[in-house]
């Protein structure tokens, strides 16, 4: 969940008006999206979810995909760096333009 709050903190402006599919590998928090509800603390990450839906006029909506088919963004929010690095080395170690630029 903080994952995607994240998302929608840094993108979320730049997507005003637009509809999100959001992929979510737990059953629990597409549930909690799609009544709007959810039992305990995630309850305050999906209030900061909808006020900031609210804020940008995105339309949420959540599908529920195995965790097999969602595996960098498991381990990406479990911050894993090791596991990060064998699924997507390019996110460990990005190519720079900046030699090119002569820098």
């Amino acid at each position: 969940m903080r994952a995607v709050e994240q998302v929608l903190l840094h993108c979320g402006a730049d997507w005003k008006g637009k509809k999100l599919m959001i992929d979510i590998d737990n059953k629990a928090v597409v549930h909690g999206l799609s009544n709007r509800t959810i039992r305990g603390g995630s309850m305050q990450v999906l209030q900061r979810w909808l006020l900031l839906a609210t804020e940008w006029d995105l339309e949420l909506d959540a599908r529920w995909i195995p965790t097999k088919n969602n595996a960098l963004a498991d381990v990406l929010s479990r911050r894993e760096t090791n596991r990060i690095a064998d699924l997507a080395p390019q996110l460990v170690h990005p190519k720079s333009g900046l030699p090119a630029s002569g820098f």
